[in-house]
């Protein structure tokens, strides 16, 4: 459904990042081919306790648990990403993202903002500051897919072109503000993962 959203909107690329695993497979790939899409490998980490978003991770990077594994496994193959840092949330990277900039070779401008409230305004001074690109994504975590916040890319259509072009900073965001009703849906996902994450915790 998520490929036939996007596939719908003409958009050329996408990277499903899932929490902790990686779902690109065969099927998957050859079914977007197929809508005219190219489908990015991507897994989010849950790196030290803070969100980190892995573009075509192998093996070992994508079960990396800490800062100091991802450096010593080096870029590989991959891109390294840096999810909506400033935002709210205890996975958000926070202060980690500046003590680990070099680990990074983008940040994320996420779609979730809203006139007057833009956690990513902060993310963007960083990024100038270490001469970072940064990456426009959905954050989608429900359809219907949102397609106001994306990336242009220049790269060739491939995937390893794709990586190359987004760590060479061949990149640029559009996007624009969500609208009120997208807020309302977006506080009622947030509080819904609350009771889940306090449920979660008492059960572990």
């Amino acid at each position: 459904m998520l490929i036939d959203a996007v596939a719908q909107l003409n958009f050329d690329v996408l990277a499903i990042a899932c929490h902790d695993r990686v779902v690109y497979g065969t099927r998957l790939a050859e079914y977007a081919a197929r809508r005219g899409v190219l489908l990015v490998p991507a897994i989010e980490l849950d790196i030290e306790g803070k969100h980190v978003v892995v573009l075509n991770p192998d093996v070992e990077q994508a079960k990396a648990r800490t800062f100091a594994e991802l450096r010593a496994l080096g870029r590989r193959g991959a891109a390294i990403v840096a999810p909506h840092p400033y935002y709210l949330a205890s996975k958000c990277l926070g202060s980690a993202l500046a003590k680990n900039v070099d680990v990074f070779d983008a940040i994320e401008h996420c779609s979730l903002y809203f006139r007057g409230l833009d956690p990513n305004r902060r993310a963007l001074r960083l990024a100038r500051k270490h001469g970072l690109p940064l990456i426009g994504t959905s954050d989608a975590h429900t359809l219907p897919y949102s397609d106001s916040t994306f990336t242009w890319i220049e790269a060739q259509p491939t995937v390893e072109g794709v990586i190359e072009a987004v760590r060479a900073g061949r990149v640029e965001v559009e996007t624009s503000p969500r609208s009120p009703a997208d807020a309302a849906r977006v506080a009622y996902f947030a509080a819904r993962q609350a009771v889940r994450d306090t449920i979660d915790f008492f059960i572990d």
